[in-house]
C-alpha cells in the first residue's frame, strides 16, 4: 500500500527537437490529405435524416413546450438539408451515367 502512494517520479530530462521542413514531412506522414475524393452525399443525407430523427425523439421526450417546438423545428430544418443533399446525390449520379452514354460531339464521322 505504501508502494501506491509514492509520487516520487524521476523524469527524463527532454530535449528540443531538430527543426525540419514541415509541409514534405507532413505529405509523409497523411498521405490520404494528398487524395482528393468526391463528397459522399448520400452519407452526409443519411447524417442529416438520422439526426432529424433523434429531433424527433427529443422533441416527444421533452418536458416543455417550447422545448418541444424547438425539437420539431431543428428536426424539420435537418430533415430538409436531408432531403436537399439525398436529392442532390441522386440528380449527380444520374448526370454521370447520362454524360457517360453520350456519345462525343467531335468524333469527325460527318
Amino acid at each position: 500500500m505504501d508502494d501506491s502512494l509514492h509520487f516520487d517520479i524521476h523524469a527524463q530530462a527532454r530535449l528540443r527537437p531538430v527543426r525540419r521542413a514541415r509541409a514534405p514531412q507532413r505529405a509523409a506522414e497523411r498521405p490520404e490529405l494528398l487524395a482528393i475524393e468526391p463528397i459522399n452525399l448520400y452519407h452526409w443525407a443519411a447524417v442529416a435524416l438520422v439526426t432529424a430523427l433523434m429531433c424527433v425523439v427529443m422533441a416527444c421526450a421533452a418536458g416543455t413546450p417550447t422545448l418541444t417546438r424547438a425539437a420539431s423545428v431543428t428536426s424539420a430544418v435537418f430533415a430538409a438539408l436531408g432531403g436537399g443533399l439525398m436529392l442532390g446525390a441522386m440528380l449527380r449520379a444520374m448526370r454521370l451515367r447520362r454524360s457517360e452514354h453520350q456519345a462525343p460531339f467531335n468524333t469527325g464521322a460527318s
